[in-house]
């Protein structure tokens, strides 16, 4: 039986809310939930979401990842910042930093993989994800300094994340494209500070012409028409003059926070849509999965996600020794930055687009398998942190 694409996003539509009824329930992350469906009706299993239809979604994913850099954008209040800046600089770098290194050294010398697929590894590992982070502090209601650095440094970590995958992604398409000479490798990193640069003033131009015109705004729906334009306006563009899609929205949404006061009102209203996007896009970045690449690379995921936990564990601590931070943020900070999800997932979507073959599908494959485990331990670990450090009460 051939299901057409409008059947698959019915059948999406409605087991997505049954599974995410069910997994709330069972206290497992709705994220999680989306990504095991989407392996369950994956040509590999059901075949109920085929490959001509995820082929037809290739520019969804872009519209989702901007969404969330986007919404990024949101937690870049400058007055916030400043409030706990010196430590969440400290912590971001350094956790960022240990979690690329110790993925890119584990890659690279123990599983005997290139050195241009460890750094990929390496960058996406750097990623931490917010929204998981953001729910459990809301849902137990912590407050506190450890709960406001906690929210800085996980918009940090995905700032730096970003840039270095921009970087690593740029290396690595000089190997695949047979142009490891140094000459090429140097252009291929400026051409990447190119794109950086240029995802920045994009962003930052969209969000000064953004604010300027949002004076005509009369009513909610209104708002949200101009809001999904400006985006979809950004997105186009970075994808147009080959800028990163994930900075240029997280820069037009940072640059919009510290520039309108009633900003909140555009994020929000971005919320009241989002969720039949992120299901769909979850749902599909499940159904990318290879079973066959998997059963080859679990002792490569595994390694993953244990050299990763140490990086950003080992990483925090660090950062907090340096900022002079207190006891319970160098002790617990690391460990309520196991979550990983959305942005990481983004990075491996890009990067199986780009390096394609075997290894962009491996990339995604072991970032989907890491990513349903980092979302199952994630939220409890973080939950365990906010205990430890006295922001959220045990009975909780």
């Amino acid at each position: 039986m051939i299901i057409n694409p409008i059947l698959s996003l019915a059948i999406i539509f409605i087991l997505g809310f049954f599974s995410s009824y069910i997994i709330k329930k069972l206290k497992i992350p709705v994220i999680t939930s989306y990504v095991v469906l989407g392996i369950i009706l994956s040509p590999n299993c059901l075949n109920l979401i085929s490959e001509e239809f995820i082929a037809s979604m290739e520019f969804f994913p872009d519209i989702v990842l901007g969404m969330i850099a986007f919404s990024l954008g949101e937690t870049f209040c400058l007055a916030t910042i400043k409030r706990v800046g010196r430590t969440v600089a400290c912590i971001s770098i350094s956790e960022s930093f240990l979690a690329w290194l110790f993925v890119t050294t584990a890659v690279y010398f123990i599983f005997k993989q290139p050195f241009y697929i460890a750094i990929v590894f390496g960058s996406i590992a750097s990623a931490t994800a917010p929204a998981a982070v953001v729910m459990v502090s809301q849902e137990y209601k912590s407050k506190g300094e450890f709960t406001d650095t906690l929210l800085g440094v996980v918009a940090m970590d995905d700032v730096w994340a970003l840039i270095g995958f921009g970087f690593s992604l740029s290396l690595a398409k000089s190997f695949v494209n047979g142009n490891a000479e140094s000459i090429s490798v140097w252009k291929d990193l400026l051409k990447a500070f190119f794109e950086i640069g240029g995802s920045v003033v994009l962003g930052m131009i969209a969000a000064v012409i953004f604010n300027k015109l949002s004076r005509l705004i009369n009513t909610p729906k209104d708002r949200l028409i101009y809001t999904l334009g400006f985006l979809f306006l950004v997105i186009g563009l970075a994808i147009l003059f080959n800028f990163s899609v994930l900075l240029s929205c997280m820069f037009f949404g940072g640059v919009l926070v510290n520039k309108n006061k009633l900003s909140f009102e555009f994020f929000d209203s971005l919320k009241e849509i989002d969720a039949p996007l992120y299901l769909i896009f979850f749902v599909l970045a499940g159904a990318n999965l290879k079973i066959s690449i998997l059963g080859a690379a679990i002792p490569l995921t595994l390694g993953y996600i244990v050299f990763r936990s140490f990086g950003k564990m080992i990483g925090a601590s660090v950062g907090g020794a340096i900022a002079n931070s207190s006891l319970v943020i160098k002790k617990y900070m690391g460990l309520a930055l196991i979550p990983q999800a959305g942005v990481a997932l983004a990075c491996a979507l890009i990067s199986k687009q780009t390096i394609g073959g075997e290894w962009g599908d491996k990339i995604l494959t072991i970032t989907i398998a890491s990513t349903v485990i980092f979302e199952l331990i994630g939220p409890s670990a973080t939950k365990l942190a906010l205990i430890k450090a006295g922001d959220i009460k045990i009975s909780q």
